[in-house]
């Protein structure tokens, strides 16, 4: 359906779920010229400010949506924000970083506006940590890293685990991962890695794995981790989150991804406790965030796989967990569905649970346990009329018959103005969009649900209800759409 007056009204987007949102985790490349030009501007200005600016703060947009299928969800207008964390790299000492700017000018040709040092000098010129936080620094350092087995490779790494083990609280290696720009230059080292070097990378993010997940840069280079390293040594990683609040992890605007990314890199065995927790408390608190409403329906979509992907011998009592997890999550959603479905966001799993053929048996338990009897009233309501036009659209026969029978009959008709709940519904600003969904069914010749005497005898009582109704309908936009279909 069009639905461009509705979301003109609600000024606000469906999220698509899933499941990996590390976005593009290549480095935009900057003009070395403007880059020298920026310097020396920079410089101009510094002096220019003297002391009344002292922090400078990056942009605040979240990174590139995973799942590629789930970007960021805007129906709500209650944004989450991480400027109460303690991320030390959400500001940064200008005055400092330009100081270090001033120190490396003369690394650069500015006729040529080109980089005239080598990785090999900036360690020895004990500048790496200047370069891996500048924009065109770290762009630079990707662009030279080292080959494997090289002397610079080795001091790289050999740098690392100093500053690593001089440093108290914040680690070195958590610093680079949380920064806006050495983020990157993390990623390229961990895709670069050998077998002993991940060795070293995966200690280094054991030391703070759940501050690293929950952090906007981080949890990119947890996801390139879980990627890139083998289970042996990311598996002991996602048990580091067992100590952690599982469910801040779910609805956390960063965080979530990594979740999601677990979902789908690891066997339910080794993250069946995350399930198992949120079931356990707060399992409503996630299901209604807009973060975690998308892990509740990917954990769904990963329970409910194709048995007969998992018909193997070995893998017979993960098929059992499998259902036994799934029923859990079901009966909480059966038993409150009427709630869920008019909330903001759980209403879009309750749309899964009704949309995905694998879980055929629950969607006709949830209309038929919370749809039934309740169709005129959730028709009416903006996020539950979604949830009414799935059920009309994927219900089985049997199930659409019932709906159909009470939407035509299933109300008395108000005693004054004799106004059933077809004519309620063509009127109201979310109930219309109902009424056209019936109409798309009724006239379908592929619907293959209906006998076709049943389905011509529904299409004339809708016939019959709009030509009586033309005038009034033709005042509205929703009703010249109604009339546009008829």
């Amino acid at each position: 359906l069009n639905r461009s007056r509705r979301e003109a009204e609600e000024t606000t987007l469906m999220p698509t779920l899933h499941s990996s949102s590390m976005g593009e985790m290549g480095m935009p490349k900057s003009s070395p010229r403007s880059y020298g030009s920026f310097i020396e501007e920079s410089l101009v200005k510094n002096v220019r400010r003297s002391n009344n600016i002292s922090h400078v703060t990056p942009s605040n947009s979240p990174p590139a949506s995973f799942l590629s299928k789930t970007p960021f969800h805007p129906r709500s207008k209650h944004h989450f924000s991480d400027e109460s964390r303690d991320d030390s790299n959400h500001s940064y000492d200008c005055v400092g970083r330009l100081g270090m700017h001033r120190s490396t000018l003369s690394f650069f040709d500015h006729q040529s506006g080109e980089i005239t040092i080598s990785f090999n000098q900036i360690m020895d010129e004990g500048l790496f940590e200047t370069f891996v936080k500048d924009k065109s620094g770290c762009h630079f350092l990707q662009e030279n890293f080292p080959e494997e087995g090289s002397i610079p490779r080795y001091r790289l790494f050999e740098l690392l685990e100093m500053k690593e083990e001089g440093l108290e609280g914040l680690g070195f290696f958590e610093e680079l991962c949380k920064d806006v720009f050495a983020n990157f230059f993390v990623q390229k080292m961990i895709e670069k890695s050998t077998p002993n070097e991940q060795i070293q990378i995966a200690m280094w993010i054991g030391k703070s794995m759940f501050s690293l997940c929950m952090n906007r840069y981080s949890c990119r280079v947890i996801q390139k981790v879980i990627e890139h390293l083998p289970d042996t040594m990311t598996i002991p990683l996602v048990n580091e989150l067992r100590n952690g609040d599982l469910v801040m992890l779910t609805v956390d605007q960063n965080a979530n991804h990594v979740v999601q990314k677990i979902f789908h890199s690891f066997d339910l065995s080794y993250w069946s406790f995350i399930i198992t927790d949120l079931l356990d408390a707060n399992f409503f608190f996630v299901v209604e965030n807009k973060y975690g409403c998308r892990v509740i329906q990917l954990a769904i979509e990963s329970l409910a796989e194709s048995k007969n992907d998992l018909f193997e011998y070995s893998r017979i009592p993960e098929l059992g967990r499998r259902e036994k997890l799934l029923a859990q999550i079901m009966e909480k959603l059966v038993e409150n569905c009427e709630r869920l479905s008019s909330n903001e966001f759980a209403n879009y799993v309750i749309q899964h649970v009704i949309t995905a053929d694998c879980l055929a048996v629950y969607r006709d338990i949830i209309i038929e346990k919370c749809l039934l009897c309740h169709l005129l009233s959730l028709s009416q309501e903006k996020f539950a009329s979604h949830v009414v036009e799935k059920a009309l659209e994927h219900a089985s026969s049997a199930m659409l018959t019932e709906m159909m029978d009470e939407l035509f009959d299933g109300y008395v008709p108000h005693s004054a103005t004799k106004k059933d709940a077809i004519d309620i519904l063509l009127f109201h600003q979310y109930g219309n969009y109902v009424v056209q969904r019936m109409f798309i069914i009724c006239s379908s010749k592929t619907e293959y649900r209906l006998d076709d005497g049943i389905r011509g005898s529904w299409m004339l009582r809708l016939q019959e209800r709009i030509n009586r109704s033309t005038g009034q309908l033709m005042k509205y936009s929703s009703g010249k759409k109604i009339l546009d279909m008829l």
